[in-house]
Protein backbone atom coordinates (compact mmCIF):
# COMPACT_ATOMS: atom_id res chain seq x y z
CA UNK A 1 0.00 0.00 0.00
CA UNK A 2 1.46 3.54 -1.10
CA UNK A 3 2.02 5.90 2.04
CA UNK A 4 2.56 8.77 -0.24
CA UNK A 5 -0.25 10.57 -2.78
CA UNK A 6 0.93 14.20 -3.51
CA UNK A 7 -1.44 16.63 -3.12
CA UNK A 8 -1.36 19.55 -5.14
CA UNK A 9 -3.48 22.86 -3.94
CA UNK A 10 -5.40 24.55 -6.26
CA UNK A 11 -3.29 25.77 -9.10
CA UNK A 12 -3.81 28.88 -10.87
CA UNK A 13 -4.93 28.38 -14.59
CA UNK A 14 -1.88 28.14 -16.54
CA UNK A 15 -0.49 30.92 -18.61
CA UNK A 16 2.27 29.04 -20.73
CA UNK A 17 1.33 26.28 -23.12
CA UNK A 18 3.70 23.14 -23.06
CA UNK A 19 4.41 23.44 -25.85
CA UNK A 20 6.06 26.71 -25.69
CA UNK A 21 8.22 25.77 -22.05
CA UNK A 22 9.39 22.51 -24.29
CA UNK A 23 10.28 24.66 -27.24
CA UNK A 24 12.34 27.07 -24.29
CA UNK A 25 14.34 24.02 -23.45
CA UNK A 26 15.08 22.53 -26.75
CA UNK A 27 16.59 26.36 -27.39
CA UNK A 28 18.31 26.42 -24.01
CA UNK A 29 19.59 22.86 -25.10
CA UNK A 30 21.73 23.62 -28.47
CA UNK A 31 23.59 27.22 -28.23
CA UNK A 32 27.02 26.59 -27.78
CA UNK A 33 27.31 22.77 -28.93
CA UNK A 34 27.86 23.13 -32.85
CA UNK A 35 30.24 25.68 -34.29
CA UNK A 36 33.27 25.55 -32.52
CA UNK A 37 36.71 23.64 -31.92
CA UNK A 38 37.26 22.59 -28.32
CA UNK A 39 38.05 25.02 -25.78
CA UNK A 40 39.70 24.80 -22.81
CA UNK A 41 39.68 23.79 -19.98
CA UNK A 42 38.22 20.24 -20.61
CA UNK A 43 37.11 20.21 -24.03
CA UNK A 44 40.86 19.62 -26.00
CA UNK A 45 41.48 16.86 -23.20
CA UNK A 46 38.06 15.13 -23.73
CA UNK A 47 38.38 15.02 -27.46
CA UNK A 48 41.82 13.89 -27.28
CA UNK A 49 40.50 10.88 -25.44
CA UNK A 50 37.82 10.41 -27.65
CA UNK A 51 39.81 10.66 -30.91
CA UNK A 52 42.14 8.04 -29.48
CA UNK A 53 39.70 5.30 -28.98
CA UNK A 54 38.05 5.84 -32.55
CA UNK A 55 42.01 5.92 -33.91
CA UNK A 56 43.53 2.80 -31.91
CA UNK A 57 40.06 0.73 -31.22
CA UNK A 58 40.71 0.69 -27.51
CA UNK A 59 37.26 1.38 -25.69
CA UNK A 60 38.47 -0.04 -22.86
CA UNK A 61 41.67 2.02 -21.68
CA UNK A 62 40.47 5.96 -21.69
CA UNK A 63 44.09 7.51 -23.32
CA UNK A 64 45.54 10.78 -23.82
CA UNK A 65 47.62 11.09 -26.53
CA UNK A 66 48.51 7.24 -26.13
CA UNK A 67 49.05 7.56 -22.68
CA UNK A 68 46.48 5.82 -19.87
CA UNK A 69 43.93 8.17 -18.88
CA UNK A 70 41.71 7.12 -15.48
CA UNK A 71 40.24 10.24 -13.82
CA UNK A 72 37.44 9.82 -15.34
CA UNK A 73 35.75 6.15 -16.61
CA UNK A 74 34.73 6.32 -20.36
CA UNK A 75 30.90 6.45 -20.22
CA UNK A 76 30.87 9.77 -21.38
CA UNK A 77 33.97 8.87 -24.18
CA UNK A 78 31.76 5.94 -25.56
CA UNK A 79 28.49 7.96 -26.49
CA UNK A 80 30.75 10.71 -27.80
CA UNK A 81 32.56 8.35 -30.25
CA UNK A 82 29.17 7.09 -31.18
CA UNK A 83 28.35 10.43 -32.63
CA UNK A 84 31.53 10.68 -34.31
CA UNK A 85 30.99 7.61 -35.85
CA UNK A 86 27.69 8.27 -36.86
CA UNK A 87 27.82 12.09 -38.05
CA UNK A 88 31.19 12.73 -38.88
CA UNK A 89 33.26 13.68 -41.03
CA UNK A 90 30.17 13.85 -43.63
CA UNK A 91 27.83 16.08 -41.82
CA UNK A 92 29.94 17.56 -38.61
CA UNK A 93 33.41 18.67 -37.91
CA UNK A 94 34.70 15.63 -35.19
CA UNK A 95 34.34 17.83 -32.21
CA UNK A 96 30.75 19.00 -33.00
CA UNK A 97 29.67 15.64 -33.58
CA UNK A 98 31.03 14.71 -30.41
CA UNK A 99 29.71 17.79 -28.37
CA UNK A 100 26.14 15.95 -29.21
CA UNK A 101 26.45 14.01 -26.33
CA UNK A 102 26.36 16.66 -24.03
CA UNK A 103 22.26 18.05 -25.41
CA UNK A 104 21.52 14.30 -25.06
CA UNK A 105 22.54 13.73 -21.24
CA UNK A 106 21.38 17.24 -20.40
CA UNK A 107 17.71 16.71 -22.19
CA UNK A 108 17.93 12.94 -20.16
CA UNK A 109 18.39 15.02 -16.38
CA UNK A 110 15.81 18.19 -17.67
CA UNK A 111 13.54 14.94 -18.56
CA UNK A 112 13.92 13.14 -14.82
CA UNK A 113 13.96 16.64 -12.99
CA UNK A 114 10.91 17.73 -14.55
CA UNK A 115 9.39 13.65 -13.65
CA UNK A 116 10.66 13.92 -10.44
CA UNK A 117 8.54 17.52 -9.09
CA UNK A 118 5.77 15.47 -11.11
CA UNK A 119 6.21 12.72 -9.05
CA UNK A 120 6.63 14.46 -5.30
CA UNK A 121 4.69 17.48 -5.92
CA UNK A 122 1.70 17.15 -8.23
CA UNK A 123 0.69 17.69 -11.54
CA UNK A 124 2.33 20.76 -13.35
CA UNK A 125 5.11 21.33 -10.82
CA UNK A 126 7.44 19.35 -12.98
CA UNK A 127 7.54 22.34 -16.03
CA UNK A 128 8.46 24.41 -12.82
CA UNK A 129 10.96 22.70 -11.66
CA UNK A 130 12.71 22.29 -15.13
CA UNK A 131 12.34 26.05 -15.54
CA UNK A 132 13.75 26.88 -12.18
CA UNK A 133 17.09 24.29 -13.25
CA UNK A 134 17.49 25.44 -16.78
CA UNK A 135 17.62 29.09 -15.13
CA UNK A 136 20.30 28.34 -13.18
CA UNK A 137 23.57 30.47 -13.91
CA UNK A 138 25.53 27.07 -13.00
CA UNK A 139 24.50 24.87 -15.50
CA UNK A 140 24.94 27.24 -18.57
CA UNK A 141 28.30 26.96 -19.08
CA UNK A 142 28.74 22.98 -17.98
CA UNK A 143 25.51 21.95 -19.92
CA UNK A 144 26.78 22.83 -23.67
CA UNK A 145 30.25 21.57 -23.60
CA UNK A 146 32.39 18.52 -24.22
CA UNK A 147 32.01 17.52 -20.46
CA UNK A 148 32.08 13.95 -18.89
CA UNK A 149 30.09 15.65 -15.91
CA UNK A 150 27.14 15.93 -17.55
CA UNK A 151 26.78 11.85 -17.96
CA UNK A 152 27.16 12.41 -14.29
CA UNK A 153 24.62 14.87 -13.48
CA UNK A 154 22.13 12.73 -15.48
CA UNK A 155 23.19 9.92 -13.83
CA UNK A 156 21.88 11.74 -10.52
CA UNK A 157 18.91 13.21 -11.76
CA UNK A 158 17.86 9.92 -12.69
CA UNK A 159 18.43 8.22 -9.18
CA UNK A 160 16.79 10.84 -7.67
CA UNK A 161 14.05 10.16 -10.05
CA UNK A 162 13.99 6.51 -9.04
CA UNK A 163 13.59 7.51 -5.47
CA UNK A 164 10.53 9.45 -5.55
CA UNK A 165 9.02 6.79 -7.95
CA UNK A 166 8.85 4.18 -5.10
CA UNK A 167 6.49 5.91 -3.77
CA UNK A 168 3.84 4.63 -6.53
CA UNK A 169 6.14 2.09 -9.09
CA UNK A 170 8.87 0.12 -6.99
CA UNK A 171 9.25 -2.11 -9.94
CA UNK A 172 9.71 0.28 -12.11
CA UNK A 173 11.81 2.44 -9.35
CA UNK A 174 14.41 0.09 -8.89
CA UNK A 175 15.54 -0.19 -12.56
CA UNK A 176 16.03 3.24 -13.08
CA UNK A 177 17.86 3.10 -9.55
CA UNK A 178 20.24 0.36 -10.73
CA UNK A 179 20.60 1.91 -14.50
CA UNK A 180 21.64 5.50 -12.72
CA UNK A 181 23.80 3.81 -10.32
CA UNK A 182 25.63 2.42 -13.38
CA UNK A 183 25.56 5.59 -15.63
CA UNK A 184 26.93 7.31 -11.86
CA UNK A 185 29.92 4.90 -12.08
CA UNK A 186 30.71 4.97 -15.32
CA UNK A 187 31.00 8.39 -15.53
CA UNK A 188 32.46 9.39 -12.36
CA UNK A 189 33.66 7.62 -9.31
CA UNK A 190 33.04 5.08 -6.75
CA UNK A 191 32.10 7.69 -4.00
CA UNK A 192 29.22 9.47 -6.49
CA UNK A 193 27.61 5.40 -6.02
CA UNK A 194 28.10 5.52 -2.21
CA UNK A 195 26.78 9.02 -2.10
CA UNK A 196 23.66 7.83 -3.64
CA UNK A 197 23.14 4.94 -1.64
CA UNK A 198 23.71 6.91 1.19
CA UNK A 199 20.72 8.73 0.27
CA UNK A 200 18.88 5.54 -0.49
CA UNK A 201 19.60 3.86 3.15
CA UNK A 202 18.90 7.29 4.90
CA UNK A 203 15.12 7.32 3.58
CA UNK A 204 13.69 4.68 5.65
CA UNK A 205 14.27 6.85 8.68
CA UNK A 206 10.64 8.51 7.14
CA UNK A 207 7.51 6.29 7.01
CA UNK A 208 7.19 6.67 3.18
CA UNK A 209 9.89 4.64 2.43
CA UNK A 210 9.68 2.58 5.10
CA UNK A 211 8.03 -0.74 3.87
CA UNK A 212 8.61 -3.74 2.19
CA UNK A 213 8.26 -2.43 -1.38
CA UNK A 214 10.81 0.10 -0.65
CA UNK A 215 13.19 -2.50 -0.16
CA UNK A 216 12.39 -4.84 -3.00
CA UNK A 217 13.25 -1.70 -4.80
CA UNK A 218 16.54 -1.37 -3.30
CA UNK A 219 16.94 -4.76 -4.31
CA UNK A 220 15.94 -4.80 -7.92
CA UNK A 221 18.58 -2.05 -8.23
CA UNK A 222 21.53 -3.82 -7.09
CA UNK A 223 20.73 -6.81 -9.33
CA UNK A 224 20.60 -3.97 -12.03
CA UNK A 225 23.70 -2.24 -11.33
CA UNK A 226 26.09 -4.40 -9.91
CA UNK A 227 26.86 -6.95 -12.93
CA UNK A 228 26.99 -3.76 -15.10
CA UNK A 229 29.27 -1.95 -12.55
CA UNK A 230 31.75 -4.66 -12.47
CA UNK A 231 31.64 -5.10 -16.44
CA UNK A 232 34.30 -2.22 -17.05
CA UNK A 233 36.72 -2.24 -13.58
CA UNK A 234 36.87 -6.56 -14.28
CA UNK A 235 37.65 -6.02 -18.04
CA UNK A 236 40.58 -3.50 -17.27
CA UNK A 237 41.89 -5.59 -14.23
CA UNK A 238 41.94 -8.60 -16.75
CA UNK A 239 43.68 -6.95 -19.58
CA UNK A 240 45.77 -4.33 -17.85
CA UNK A 241 46.22 -5.05 -14.22
CA UNK A 242 48.86 -2.35 -13.18
CA UNK A 243 46.75 0.35 -14.84
CA UNK A 244 43.30 -1.29 -12.43
CA UNK A 245 45.60 -0.97 -9.45
CA UNK A 246 46.21 2.77 -9.97
CA UNK A 247 43.18 3.54 -10.78
CA UNK A 248 41.75 2.00 -7.60
CA UNK A 249 44.44 3.69 -5.64
CA UNK A 250 44.16 7.27 -6.77
CA UNK A 251 41.15 7.66 -8.87
CA UNK A 252 38.02 5.26 -8.07
CA UNK A 253 36.95 7.38 -5.19
CA UNK A 254 36.97 10.86 -7.27
CA UNK A 255 37.05 13.93 -5.75
CA UNK A 256 38.65 12.12 -2.55
CA UNK A 257 41.32 10.24 -4.83
CA UNK A 258 41.28 6.97 -4.46
CA UNK A 259 41.65 4.11 -1.43
CA UNK A 260 45.29 4.37 -1.53
CA UNK A 261 45.45 7.84 -0.35
CA UNK A 262 42.16 9.47 0.35
CA UNK A 263 42.76 13.50 0.33
CA UNK A 264 40.23 15.44 2.27
CA UNK A 265 39.33 18.96 2.89
CA UNK A 266 39.43 22.27 0.64
CA UNK A 267 39.86 25.76 1.88
CA UNK A 268 36.90 26.60 3.66
CA UNK A 269 33.88 29.40 2.35
CA UNK A 270 34.92 28.17 -1.72
CA UNK A 271 31.94 26.09 -2.18
CA UNK A 272 29.86 28.61 0.22
CA UNK A 273 30.78 31.68 -1.51
CA UNK A 274 30.08 30.54 -5.09
CA UNK A 275 26.97 28.60 -4.62
CA UNK A 276 25.28 31.72 -3.99
CA UNK A 277 25.95 32.86 -8.35
CA UNK A 278 25.97 28.84 -9.13
CA UNK A 279 22.67 27.98 -7.72
CA UNK A 280 20.29 31.34 -8.47
CA UNK A 281 17.52 31.40 -8.50
CA UNK A 282 17.36 28.06 -7.40
CA UNK A 283 18.07 28.63 -3.59
CA UNK A 284 16.23 31.97 -2.48
CA UNK A 285 13.19 30.35 -3.81
CA UNK A 286 14.43 26.76 -1.92
CA UNK A 287 14.74 28.93 1.24
CA UNK A 288 11.18 30.43 0.50
CA UNK A 289 9.52 27.26 0.63
CA UNK A 290 11.30 26.17 4.02
CA UNK A 291 10.19 29.05 5.41
CA UNK A 292 6.97 28.83 4.31
CA UNK A 293 6.09 25.17 4.48
CA UNK A 294 4.90 23.16 6.84
CA UNK A 295 4.80 20.02 5.25
CA UNK A 296 8.48 18.53 6.49
CA UNK A 297 6.32 15.34 7.02
CA UNK A 298 6.09 14.62 3.55
CA UNK A 299 8.30 13.22 1.20
CA UNK A 300 8.43 15.91 -0.99
CA UNK A 301 10.21 18.19 1.31
CA UNK A 302 12.54 14.58 3.29
CA UNK A 303 13.32 13.45 -0.21
CA UNK A 304 14.89 16.52 -1.55
CA UNK A 305 16.68 17.76 1.85
CA UNK A 306 18.15 14.75 2.39
CA UNK A 307 19.74 14.54 -1.49
CA UNK A 308 20.55 17.96 -0.81
CA UNK A 309 22.38 17.45 2.48
CA UNK A 310 24.43 14.00 0.98
CA UNK A 311 25.87 16.31 -1.59
CA UNK A 312 27.05 19.23 1.24
CA UNK A 313 28.56 16.27 2.78
CA UNK A 314 30.68 15.56 -0.04
CA UNK A 315 31.62 19.07 -1.26
CA UNK A 316 32.71 19.85 2.58
CA UNK A 317 35.09 16.36 2.82
CA UNK A 318 36.43 17.43 -0.91
CA UNK A 319 39.79 18.45 -1.32
CA UNK A 320 39.22 19.63 -4.82
CA UNK A 321 37.37 23.17 -5.97
CA UNK A 322 35.78 22.75 -8.69
CA UNK A 323 31.95 23.83 -8.95
CA UNK A 324 31.37 21.00 -11.56
CA UNK A 325 30.86 18.84 -8.51
CA UNK A 326 28.29 21.62 -7.03
CA UNK A 327 26.16 20.55 -10.15
CA UNK A 328 24.30 17.96 -8.38
CA UNK A 329 23.31 20.24 -5.52
CA UNK A 330 20.78 21.73 -8.20
CA UNK A 331 18.46 18.97 -8.34
CA UNK A 332 17.13 19.16 -4.80
CA UNK A 333 16.99 23.06 -4.87
CA UNK A 334 15.11 22.90 -8.05
CA UNK A 335 12.32 20.26 -6.23
CA UNK A 336 12.53 22.54 -3.33
CA UNK A 337 12.08 25.77 -5.02
CA UNK A 338 9.28 25.06 -6.93
CA UNK A 339 7.52 23.70 -3.94
CA UNK A 340 5.99 26.66 -2.65
CA UNK A 341 6.65 28.77 -6.29
CA UNK A 342 2.46 29.39 -6.74
CA UNK A 343 2.59 30.94 -3.29
CA UNK A 344 5.47 33.44 -3.98
CA UNK A 345 4.64 36.46 -2.87
CA UNK A 346 3.90 38.82 -5.97
CA UNK A 347 6.29 41.72 -4.72
CA UNK A 348 9.01 38.41 -4.81
CA UNK A 349 7.75 37.43 -8.10
CA UNK A 350 7.67 40.88 -9.49
CA UNK A 351 11.30 41.74 -8.35
CA UNK A 352 12.94 38.54 -10.07
CA UNK A 353 11.13 39.75 -13.22
CA UNK A 354 12.38 43.13 -12.51
CA UNK A 355 16.17 41.65 -11.87
CA UNK A 356 16.08 39.33 -14.77
CA UNK A 357 14.82 42.20 -17.14
CA UNK A 358 17.97 44.51 -16.14
CA UNK A 359 20.44 42.45 -15.96
CA UNK A 360 19.48 39.97 -19.21
CA UNK A 361 18.21 43.52 -20.61
CA UNK A 362 21.77 45.13 -20.20
CA UNK A 363 24.01 41.93 -21.77
CA UNK A 364 21.52 41.40 -24.42
CA UNK A 365 22.24 44.84 -25.65
CA UNK A 366 26.21 44.54 -24.55
CA UNK A 367 26.35 41.42 -26.87
CA UNK A 368 24.34 43.35 -29.50
CA UNK A 369 26.81 46.11 -29.40
CA UNK A 370 29.87 44.07 -29.32
CA UNK A 371 28.29 42.12 -32.52
CA UNK A 372 28.29 45.56 -34.20
CA UNK A 373 31.76 46.56 -32.62
CA UNK A 374 33.35 43.40 -33.91
CA UNK A 375 31.94 43.28 -37.48
CA UNK A 376 30.76 46.85 -38.80
CA UNK A 377 33.64 49.39 -36.00
CA UNK A 378 31.51 51.02 -34.36
CA UNK A 379 31.09 51.87 -31.35
CA UNK A 380 34.43 52.64 -32.42
CA UNK A 381 35.63 52.13 -28.59
CA UNK A 382 34.51 48.67 -28.44
CA UNK A 383 35.52 47.59 -31.54
CA UNK A 384 39.21 48.25 -30.56
CA UNK A 385 38.45 46.29 -27.51
CA UNK A 386 37.19 43.54 -29.56
CA UNK A 387 40.03 43.26 -31.78
CA UNK A 388 42.64 43.13 -28.75
CA UNK A 389 40.70 40.14 -27.13
CA UNK A 390 40.50 38.29 -30.38
CA UNK A 391 42.95 39.38 -32.97
CA UNK A 392 42.60 36.35 -34.86
CA UNK A 393 38.88 36.90 -36.33
CA UNK A 394 38.23 37.92 -39.42
CA UNK A 395 34.49 40.18 -39.57
CA UNK A 396 31.96 37.47 -40.39
CA UNK A 397 28.47 38.47 -40.86
CA UNK A 398 25.75 35.49 -40.72
CA UNK A 399 22.10 36.48 -42.04
CA UNK A 400 20.14 33.72 -40.43
CA UNK A 401 22.09 33.95 -36.69
CA UNK A 402 21.29 37.58 -37.10
CA UNK A 403 17.27 37.11 -37.81
CA UNK A 404 17.53 34.25 -35.49
CA UNK A 405 18.92 36.89 -32.53
CA UNK A 406 16.35 39.30 -33.04
CA UNK A 407 13.75 37.15 -33.54
CA UNK A 408 14.72 35.55 -29.44
CA UNK A 409 15.20 39.25 -28.38
CA UNK A 410 11.80 40.05 -29.75
CA UNK A 411 10.32 37.13 -27.79
CA UNK A 412 12.13 37.75 -24.50
CA UNK A 413 10.81 41.58 -24.72
CA UNK A 414 7.56 40.46 -24.89
CA UNK A 415 7.83 38.05 -22.37
CA UNK A 416 9.44 39.54 -19.83
CA UNK A 417 6.39 42.73 -20.35
CA UNK A 418 3.48 40.91 -19.52
CA UNK A 419 1.57 42.14 -16.83
CA UNK A 420 0.29 40.08 -13.26
CA UNK A 421 3.26 38.28 -13.00
CA UNK A 422 3.38 35.35 -10.61
CA UNK A 423 5.76 32.81 -9.41
CA UNK A 424 5.47 30.36 -12.30
CA UNK A 425 5.90 33.50 -14.96
CA UNK A 426 8.77 34.67 -13.34
CA UNK A 427 10.71 31.99 -13.20
CA UNK A 428 9.73 31.49 -16.39
CA UNK A 429 10.92 34.81 -17.86
CA UNK A 430 14.20 34.60 -16.07
CA UNK A 431 14.92 30.81 -17.55
CA UNK A 432 13.60 32.58 -20.98
CA UNK A 433 16.25 35.92 -19.96
CA UNK A 434 18.96 32.72 -19.70
CA UNK A 435 18.18 31.69 -22.53
CA UNK A 436 18.20 34.30 -24.50
CA UNK A 437 21.42 36.00 -23.17
CA UNK A 438 23.05 32.37 -23.58
CA UNK A 439 21.32 31.57 -27.25
CA UNK A 440 22.48 35.59 -28.40
CA UNK A 441 26.77 35.27 -27.14
CA UNK A 442 26.82 31.85 -28.34
CA UNK A 443 25.02 32.83 -32.50
CA UNK A 444 26.35 36.40 -32.56
CA UNK A 445 29.55 35.71 -30.70
CA UNK A 446 30.70 32.79 -31.55
CA UNK A 447 33.35 33.14 -34.56
CA UNK A 448 34.78 35.97 -32.35
CA UNK A 449 34.72 33.42 -29.10
CA UNK A 450 36.16 30.47 -31.09
CA UNK A 451 39.05 32.71 -33.05
CA UNK A 452 39.88 33.93 -29.29
CA UNK A 453 39.71 30.34 -27.66
CA UNK A 454 40.65 27.92 -30.34
CA UNK A 455 44.52 26.80 -30.78
CA UNK A 456 43.86 26.51 -34.54
CA UNK A 457 45.00 29.39 -35.13
CA UNK A 458 48.24 29.36 -33.19
CA UNK A 459 49.20 25.79 -34.58
CA UNK A 460 48.25 27.35 -38.54
CA UNK A 461 50.67 30.27 -37.65
CA UNK A 462 53.45 27.70 -36.59
CA UNK A 463 52.96 25.66 -39.64
CA UNK A 464 53.01 28.16 -41.78
CA UNK A 465 56.72 29.19 -40.48
CA UNK A 466 58.02 25.83 -40.22
CA UNK A 467 61.07 25.13 -42.60
CA UNK A 468 59.95 22.55 -45.67
CA UNK A 469 62.67 20.13 -44.02
CA UNK A 470 61.46 19.83 -40.18
CA UNK A 471 60.61 16.59 -40.00
CA UNK A 472 60.74 16.12 -36.54
CA UNK A 473 59.45 18.01 -34.16
CA UNK A 474 59.53 17.31 -30.39
CA UNK A 475 58.82 18.56 -26.62
CA UNK A 476 58.65 17.75 -23.55
CA UNK A 477 56.54 15.18 -22.22
CA UNK A 478 54.26 17.46 -19.93
CA UNK A 479 53.42 19.87 -22.93
CA UNK A 480 50.40 17.41 -23.00
CA UNK A 481 47.64 20.49 -24.35
CA UNK A 482 50.58 20.93 -27.19
CA UNK A 483 50.84 17.64 -28.40
CA UNK A 484 46.80 17.01 -29.00
CA UNK A 485 46.14 20.50 -30.21
CA UNK A 486 48.82 20.30 -32.75
CA UNK A 487 47.77 16.42 -33.77
CA UNK A 488 44.21 17.81 -33.99
CA UNK A 489 44.56 20.64 -36.33
CA UNK A 490 47.25 20.10 -38.24
CA UNK A 491 48.35 16.31 -37.90
CA UNK A 492 51.96 16.50 -36.70
CA UNK A 493 52.94 13.97 -34.33
CA UNK A 494 55.22 15.96 -31.59
CA UNK A 495 57.78 13.54 -30.12
CA UNK A 496 57.82 13.39 -26.17
CA UNK A 497 60.58 13.60 -24.46
CA UNK A 498 61.20 13.57 -20.48
CA UNK A 499 62.12 17.30 -19.21
CA UNK A 500 65.66 17.70 -18.61
CA UNK A 501 67.51 15.20 -21.50
CA UNK A 502 68.40 16.07 -24.32
CA UNK A 503 65.60 16.60 -27.75
CA UNK A 504 65.73 14.24 -29.99
CA UNK A 505 64.62 16.17 -32.67
CA UNK A 506 66.67 19.31 -34.49
CA UNK A 507 63.38 21.10 -33.97
CA UNK A 508 61.81 21.70 -30.60
CA UNK A 509 58.38 23.35 -29.83
CA UNK A 510 58.87 24.47 -26.28
CA UNK A 511 56.00 26.05 -23.61
CA UNK A 512 56.52 28.34 -21.27
CA UNK A 513 55.26 31.10 -19.39
CA UNK A 514 55.61 34.41 -20.23
CA UNK A 515 57.60 35.08 -17.52
CA UNK A 516 59.97 32.40 -18.27
CA UNK A 517 60.55 33.55 -21.71
CA UNK A 518 61.28 31.50 -24.48
CA UNK A 519 65.21 31.56 -25.04
CA UNK A 520 67.23 28.68 -24.31
CA UNK A 521 70.68 27.82 -25.05
CA UNK A 522 72.15 26.11 -28.15
CA UNK A 523 68.38 26.98 -29.90
CA UNK A 524 67.03 29.35 -32.08
CA UNK A 525 63.86 30.89 -31.83
CA UNK A 526 62.23 30.78 -35.72
CA UNK A 527 58.56 31.53 -34.62
CA UNK A 528 56.65 32.47 -31.28
CA UNK A 529 53.19 32.21 -30.88
CA UNK A 530 49.97 32.17 -28.27
CA UNK A 531 46.37 32.43 -27.76
CA UNK A 532 45.29 35.96 -27.31
CA UNK A 533 45.72 37.52 -24.18
CA UNK A 534 46.85 34.45 -22.65
CA UNK A 535 48.75 35.08 -19.83
CA UNK A 536 50.84 31.16 -19.26
CA UNK A 537 51.24 29.47 -22.05
CA UNK A 538 53.50 30.94 -25.14
CA UNK A 539 54.70 28.40 -27.41
CA UNK A 540 58.05 28.87 -29.50
CA UNK A 541 59.18 26.53 -32.77
CA UNK A 542 63.37 26.33 -31.90
CA UNK A 543 65.73 24.71 -34.39
CA UNK A 544 68.78 23.32 -33.11
CA UNK A 545 71.99 25.61 -33.55
CA UNK A 546 75.32 23.61 -35.39
CA UNK A 547 78.27 24.39 -33.72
Amino acid sequence: MLTYTPQSATLPAPTEKPWVLLLLCFIWLWPGVIGHDPWKPDEPYVMAVIDGMLRTGNWLLPTLDGMPYLDYPPLYYWVAACFVKLFSPWLLPAHDAARLATPLFMSLALLLAGMSGRDLIGRRHGRSVVMILIGCIGLIVTGHLLSTVTATFAGFAAAFYALSLTLRSPGLAGAVLGAATSAIFLSSSLLEVMLIWAVAAMLPTFSAWRNKRYAITLAMALLVAVPVMLIWPMQLARSYPALYQVWWQHHALGPLSGFGHVTLFHSFGYYTLNVVWFAWPAWPLAAWTLFRSRRYDEPLLQLPLVFFAVILLLLTLSENKSMEYAMPLLLPLSVLAAVELDNLRRGAAAFLNWFGLMTFGFFGLLVWAGWAAMNYGWPERLAGRAQYFSPYYVPHVSLVAAVFALVATAAWVWAVTRRHLRGRQAVTNWAAGITLFWGLALTLWLPWLDAAKSYRPVVESMVKAMPAEARCVATESRNVIARISWRYYSGINLVPYPAGTTSPCEYELVMRSREQGLAEPGWQLIWQGARPREKVELFGLMRRMNH
